[in-house]
């Protein structure tokens, strides 16, 4: 019974936000940006986050059971690893697949793959 009025309680502080599409991202990562290579990345995180067929774990997944959720990627995706894949693989395979499995169902998406300079900018 206490564990009932305890979540109603956070809901009706929180819920809305939640249910509203109100994520609660930090002020200094709406905006990302990766540094590589061949240019930077800027990741728009909340725009990201804001779209409707998105979910906080399409890429904040955990990859062990006890893991969080918000582990920074590079702690596990290392440069030379293969399981889990290095960060470079990652971010490629789930953000163009993403890209293409959008416009493939007829919506606008962000850049898709063999076009480097459109996410890298040299600066």
């Amino acid at each position: 019974m206490r564990l009932t009025i305890f979540i109603m309680v956070l809901l009706s502080l929180f819920g809305s936000n939640i249910m509203a599409g109100e994520l609660i991202i930090p002020e200094d990562k709406t905006v990302i940006q990766f540094e590589t290579k061949i240019g930077v990345v800027t990741f728009a995180h909340r725009m990201h986050a804001d779209l409707s067929i998105t979910q906080c774990t399409t890429c904040h997944h955990k990859h062990e059971p006890a893991d969080t959720v918000m582990k920074p990627c590079h702690e596990c995706h290392q440069h030379k690893s293969k399981v889990p894949p290095k960060a470079k693989t990652a971010f490629h395979n789930r953000c163009t697949g993403c890209h293409e499995y959008t416009v493939a169902g007829g919506h606008s998406a962000g850049p898709l793959k063999k076009k480097c300079k459109l996410c890298h900018i040299k600066e």
